[in-house]
């Protein structure tokens, strides 16, 4: 248990260093400085940030250790999904939902972090022995069905992105709507449903991206990749943004949690039924996991 959390206290700070390195290289560019609704106190603003980071890299050290191949692969594994979605996807909902702005400061500063935690990850907690390569793993994976049945699986979960955030989002924004229609906390609403739609289906398209990776390095059972991705989503889709949002009442966060909490299990899911192949034995899940997903089927 000690070795434990003395691995997660210095994966957490290859992550705060990863952002302050970020950060600083991103000033240097001159790049727009988000503006947030209130004055920051930094002290707390640091407290919030080491206990978001001691959570990523909780949440990585597991879903590392259940990837095939070799440092190199994992690295680049866990290195994407990161920045795919604290780079990428959560910059796009930013710019729809809130005016702080400072969008491509926070693309640059999450590349720097997305690298410096993947690699921290690889490096202390050891993933599955594998005698393949990931093209190989590629191969195998996509051999399992035919391009017809692929298409039609990978459109299905490209519209289902949207159709999972608007399911467990309405009953939110039912509760939270007077917020963003005041811009409280530097909250706001989209110009139009359309416009929304636009971007969820962007969103989706990056989603799916982030996790077709980790579905072609995985190495344990179904169940196992669904509770272990969803939640990995939870926590860089959302949870590391509302834990250091402290202007924010805790009721609006803890609502949001919820939701994001849901959208990111239910989506976990459905890659598993989707896209994660039934039959397929992958040549480095050890024996136990092996045996685990064979009941699973």
């Amino acid at each position: 248990m000690i070795k434990y959390i003395g691995k997660i206290f210095l994966c957490t700070l290859s992550l705060v260093a990863g952002t302050m390195a970020g950060g600083m290289f991103s000033t240097a560019l001159g790049l727009e400085q988000p503006k947030f609704p209130e004055p920051l106190d930094m002290r707390v603003f640091g407290y919030y940030a080491l206990a978001s980071g001691v959570v990523v890299a909780m949440a990585l050290a597991e879903l590392s250790r259940r990837l095939g191949g070799n440092r190199w692969t994992r690295f680049a594994v866990v290195a994407w999904f990161v920045y795919a979605w604290m780079g990428i996807n959560n910059g796009i909902e930013a710019h729809v939902f809130t005016t702080i702005g400072g969008e491509t400061l926070s693309a640059v500063t999450m590349l720097f972090l997305s690298l410096s935690v993947a690699g921290a990850i690889v490096l202390l907690f050891n993933g599955r022995k594998s005698g393949t390569t990931f093209s190989s793993d590629l191969r195998q994976f996509f051999a399992n069905r035919t391009s017809a049945q692929w298409t039609l699986r990978l459109s299905v979960v490209v519209l289902a992105f949207p159709i999972v955030y608007f399911v467990f989002g309405m009953p939110v924004g039912l509760i939270v709507s007077d917020s963003y229609r005041n811009h409280e906390f530097g909250l706001r609403l989209p110009s139009s449903l359309l416009a929304l739609l636009g971007v969820q289906s962007i969103r989706s398209i990056f989603a799916l991206l982030a996790a077709l990776p980790i579905l072609v390095a995985w190495s344990g059972s179904r169940r196992r990749f669904g509770w272990t991705f969803g939640l990995n989503l939870f926590v860089v889709s959302g949870l590391y943004g509302l834990m250091q949002a402290f202007w924010m009442p805790w009721t609006l966060r803890s609502v949001h949690s919820v939701e994001l909490l849901l959208d990111s299990l239910t989506y976990g899911w459905l890659l598993t039924a989707l896209l994660l192949p039934r039959d397929l034995t992958y040549s480095h899940a050890p024996a136990d996991e092996v045996g685990i997903q064979g009941k699973n089927v």
